[in-house]
């Protein structure tokens, strides 16, 4: 007689044991909300393939999860926060690079145990808003004391960072202030215009980075 098969944590989330049914409760909740309100967005190939690209994502975080399993009993209030705000986050992501960055947090955030409630709050809507390209922005130049806003490159000072204000990563910066990532850095007169990454950037990247 084959043994039965062990419910993956998605399963018990959808109070169903098969898989087929739990991920299609996953897939009518990844639909859009405007979506659900226009019958016609809903039968779009595009609202589709979006149901499709979070069920795979669910089924990753299911494999994340499982990973953890131990941990997820020993989970403070503010790392609950942190993972819920990001799961729901997931049903409303249609980019696959932005769901990889959301998995990552996810992993990251059992064992980042360290987060305090009022930072909980912070990385939750950071995590929620921040786009790909920020992030890379953000893991790639953290090491920079300051970051400068610039129409011609002329600093050599190796810890401040000029990007070019009409350039890709220009574009990024004020995206970047918004979201309380990058502020002014005040101080003294070399500061002037200049930013520095904010404290929450450490544990925002903890969240971010690749598990290991």
């Amino acid at each position: 007689m084959p043994s039965l098969k062990t419910p993956t944590l998605v399963e018990k989330l959808a109070g169903n044991l098969g898989t087929e049914t739990s991920l299609t409760l996953i897939g009518v909740l990844s639909g859009s909300p405007v979506a659900a309100l226009l019958p016609v967005l809903s039968n779009t190939f595009a609202n589709e393939r979006n149901k499709k690209r979070v069920e795979n994502a669910f089924v990753s975080i299911d494999a994340v999860l499982r990973r953890h399993e131990v941990a997820l009993q020993t989970l403070t209030d503010s790392q609950y926060k942190l993972i819920n705000e990001t799961v729901l986050a997931v049903l409303h992501t249609t980019s696959d690079d932005k769901l990889t960055y959301l998995r990552r947090v996810i992993g990251n955030a059992i064992t980042l145990n360290n987060i305090a409630p009022d930072e909980a709050v912070i990385l939750s809507r950071i995590v929620r808003d921040i786009s790909v390209g920020e992030a890379e922005f953000v893991i790639k130049n953290f090491g920079y004391s300051h970051v400068r806003l610039a129409t011609k490159l002329n600093n050599n000072d190796p810890n401040f960072l000029e990007v070019l204000i009409d350039s890709p990563e220009g574009k990024l910066v004020p995206g970047l202030v918004s979201l309380g990532i990058l502020a002014n850095a005040g101080g003294t007169y070399a500061d002037i215009e200049a930013m520095r990454f904010m404290p929450i950037t450490a544990k925002l990247i903890a969240l971010l980075k690749e598990e290991h």
